[in-house]
């Protein structure tokens, strides 16, 4: 889809359907005040006696009848000022642009208002990530008539006198929309289609498209490499574990490098502490952090970001054969820790341990982890946040306001001494779990925390609750959402 600016006259703009953002509680002003001029108080009878509040995201269709160029005009609520945000601000145009495309429209133009806080190139680039995510739908497996004959939106035109700075954002805005989009697809791809050699070949071609360095070890080189964590989890399958190295490397960069990790778990059946079958459905998706790593690093060379960057995934499939993980088993980690593995289920925090042992052996400036490791954090956070556990707290702060500026918020979790006996093991350094019905999000966290030196400053980010959704949100429909792709590439474009 072609997203541009342009500094036309809103009302004079040709295109199939105008949008035009007002406030709720407040008189109508610019485009919106003069269209409703020349329909004589149509607009003002709308939201008077309509039922149009203008709440964030409420749309009604006006019929310009020769008032505007455009045959249609839809009023777009952006909700109260005083409690405006640049989340809000996205998820009332990605309601706003499916309301045109319910419309069977295939452009549309945007008059971009003067709002609170944002310069034209930061508003341009919540728009863009607004109109290009919003309209996201995953239908590579449909066949049926109607969603292939669905009116797709071709263009977009955000109108705003400063048009040329709105071009700079709506150029970012398309390369964060893009691989959070690629992180969807990725996550949204059935199980039966994707296993660890399979991301280790996108994480190939990724390399090969914008130049980054890529290492793959297979499983011999894994276990010649002391990862025992990660071999063991994968040992059961058909589809043996990978463990995924790519490389950002910008000319001049200087200095230590940023790490992110991403946990790959391509299907997660429990092993033999089995889940539930409504549990397992969705496992798909426990590679949510690995496609996280994959798009963030697939987007570093276009947005120029100066720093040098390492993308870690660690890869398997937890599934059962003769070979499979036992509970009681014990392994051991690439850092010498011994591990006895009380419950098959909890493999995630196994495959993130070598690889974190592996990101601290390269002496980076910091590491961040993404992972879906853990149910109990829905049951604090439900999906409006991941959680947050770091053992450095400019890191978290860091963290936090990346989180804010993007939209994918993250709220912070306390990892105390007296947690970290949680995961001590009585015949092993560590075990795999900590107490029954207990911090289990803590837990997971306080368990990474052994592989990670106090040095070295760390931030785990739990997303299991907010990388996939049952039902349709502003900004996601249901399925992936691709939590954490802006995130990340926002921390790494203001990191100082």
């Amino acid at each position: 889809m072609l997203i541009e600016a342009q500094s036309a006259p809103a009302l004079e703009f040709a295109t199939s359907c105008l949008v035009l953002p007002v406030w709720q509680d407040e008189e109508l002003a610019g485009s919106a005040a003069a269209l409703n001029e020349k329909l004589g108080g149509l607009a003002a009878a709308v939201i008077a006696e309509d039922g149009f509040k203008a709440a964030s995201g409420d749309t009604r269709v006006l019929y310009t009848q020769g008032a505007a160029a455009a045959s249609r005009t839809l009023l777009l609520g952006l909700g109260k000022k005083s409690k405006f945000t640049p989340q809000k601000l996205r998820q009332a145009i990605a309601k706003g642009a499916r309301a045109v495309r319910a419309l069977k429209r295939a452009d549309f133009a945007l008059e971009l208002p003067a709002l609170p806080g944002l310069d034209a190139t930061q508003a341009a680039l919540a728009a863009t990530e607004a109109i290009a995510i919003g309209l996201y739908t995953f239908s590579d497996f449909k066949t049926d008539e109607d969603t292939l004959g669905r009116t797709q939106i071709e263009r977009a035109t955000l109108l705003t006198e400063a048009a040329g700075a709105a071009t700079e954002g709506i150029r970012h805005g398309q390369i964060t929309a893009e691989a959070n989009l690629r992180a969807r697809t990725l996550v949204n791809r059935p199980s039966n289609l994707k296993w660890p050699d399979y991301l280790a070949n996108e994480a190939r071609k990724i390399a090969h498209e914008v130049g980054l360095g890529c290492e793959v070890w297979d499983e011999e080189r894994i276990q010649v490499e002391r990862m025992g964590a990660l071999y063991g989890v994968g040992m059961g399958s058909d589809k043996p574990p990978r463990f995924i190295v790519l490389d950002y490397s910008p000319a001049g960069a200087t200095g230590a490098p940023i790490v992110l990790v991403g946990k790959g778990m391509t299907f997660d059946t429990g092993g033999y502490s089995l889940k539930p079958s409504t549990s397992m459905e969705d496992m798909k998706d426990d590679m949510a952090g690995a496609a996280l790593v994959l798009a963030a690093m697939w987007a570093l060379p276009a947005l120029k970001i100066g720093r040098r960057v390492l993308g870690i995934v660690p890869t398997a499939e937890n599934m059962i054969n003769g070979h499979a993980q036992r509970p009681g088993d014990i392994v051991t980690a690439r850092n010498g820790k011994t591990i006895e593995v009380l419950n098959t289920d909890a493999e995630g925090r196994l495959i993130l341990a070598d690889a974190l042992s592996y990101a601290s052996e390269q002496k980076p400036a910091a590491i961040i982890d993404f992972a879906t490791l853990t149910g109990a954090i829905g049951v604090a956070l439900g999906q409006e946040a991941a959680g947050l556990f770091a053992n450095d707290d400019a890191l978290a702060a860091r963290i936090q306001s990346a989180g804010e500026r993007s939209g994918e918020r993250v709220w912070p979790f306390p990892m105390w001494d007296e947690y970290k006996e949680h995961v001590k093991g009585t015949i092993s350094d560590l075990k795999n779990i900590g107490q029954e019905r207990r911090a289990g999000s803590i837990a997971g966290a306080v368990f990474l925390d052994n592989f990670v030196p106090e040095s070295i400053p760390w931030a785990h980010l739990d997303i299991a609750a907010v990388s996939l959704i049952r039902e349709d949100r502003p900004l996601s429909a249901r399925g992936a959402t691709g939590f954490g792709v802006r995130l990340a590439l926002d921390l790494l474009g203001n990191w100082e």
